[in-house]
């Protein structure tokens, strides 16, 4: 006789093809009721925080100080509880919606611009984004007009370097044996024709006309060309066309000026070359100005990014402030040659 009181056992899928469907739909179930699970739950916490900052605004240090003990008593990171307290503000009214995940909203955050985040997250919506390809549009929204990635309060400004930018189209005059030439920069010359006005050390620009002087121009006027990024190997180095003068180009590999991106073949590395490809893909005019190749033959380089509506950024900074890349050492100045 059969206890009412037992349980029955649950079925188990006969053929494989159902247990595949049962599986699949487990699993995503569950990791779907775990991701918003996470949301809801960072999205309180960051709820908490923020009003009781706001209980004690009166005291202009304490968010500071607060975050780092109650990270320090509960083990969570200040960076995580920043991150729920941005998430919190960014979203003060939050509507899950199924196909986004706590790192999803994450990224959104990262959008200081609400109508640009709302107008992102309808795409990720509608879209289905993966976290992959959400990085990619945030980084593009933020390339330009670089905003840094949170950091908790008190956290140390990154150094950026004093940008070297001289003026496209300024070159020096060189002897050249008995003759002249002008110094086009990557081993390129023009010889001046006997009987020249000019003179060793001149500064001219060569235009479609010929060779005119550049009234006014100093050393820090040169090197520096108007170009074209034919490929951006990793975060810090690129192929480019370099515009010498009218009608005459060379093809160069560049390497970013003191600084360093991760390697290629790590997350972060592939990070860095996502950043360099998005705010290079927004361009409409890109300058470098090179200094000394290092000891692989590559030119070190300030490129200068513009883009439309006047926004303009420095990509060595840039990558500097977001994060993505640290300053060279000095004691390995030694390897890539004088600045």
């Amino acid at each position: 006789m059969v206890n009412s009181g037992e349980l029955k056992p649950r079925l188990v899928p006969a053929s494989y093809a159902a247990l595949r469907r049962a599986v699949e739909l487990t699993v995503f179930k569950g990791r779907a009721d775990i991701e918003k699970a996470w949301v809801r739950t960072y999205h309180e916490a960051g709820r908490l925080i923020n009003g009781h900052i706001l209980q004690h605004r009166e005291r202009a240090d304490y968010g500071a100080r607060m975050l780092k003990r109650l990270a320090a008593d509960t083990g969570i990171s200040e960076r995580t509880l920043y991150e729920c307290r941005h998430f919190s503000r960014c979203f003060p009214i939050l509507r899950p919606v199924a196909k986004l995940t706590w790192n999803h909203y994450r990224l959104l955050s990262q959008v200081d611009d609400p109508a640009r985040r709302t107008a992102l997250l309808k795409e990720a919506t509608k879209g289905d984004l993966s976290s992959t390809q959400l990085l990619e549009r945030v980084r593009a929204i933020n390339a330009i007009v670089v905003t840094p990635r949170p950091e908790p309060p008190g956290a140390a400004s990154p150094r950026l370097l004093a940008p070297r930018l001289g003026t496209p189209g300024v070159c020096r005059v060189i002897a050249a044996g008995a003759g002249l030439a002008v110094d086009l920069g990557f081993a390129t010359y023009l010889d001046l024709p006997p009987g020249s006005r000019h003179t060793a050390g001149d500064f001219v620009r060569i235009t479609a006309d010929g060779v005119a002087a550049a009234k006014g121009a100093a050393k820090a006027d040169l090197f520096t060309y108007h170009a074209a990024v034919l490929k951006v190997v990793d975060g810090d180095t690129l192929w480019v066309k370099i515009h010498l003068r009218p009608g005459l180009w060379v093809k160069q590999k560049l390497r970013l000026r003191d600084l360093d991106c991760p390697e290629l073949a790590t997350p972060a590395g592939k990070a860095a070359q996502q950043f360099t490809a998005a705010l290079l893909a927004r361009a409409t005019a890109v300058t470098v100005c090179t200094t000394k190749p290092d000891k692989y033959d590559r030119y070190l380089a300030d490129v200068f990014v513009e883009a439309e509506a006047g926004e303009s950024a420095h990509l060595n900074n840039a990558l500097l402030a977001a994060g993505h890349a640290v300053l060279k050492r000095e004691w390995e100045f030694g390897d890539w040659g004088e600045g």
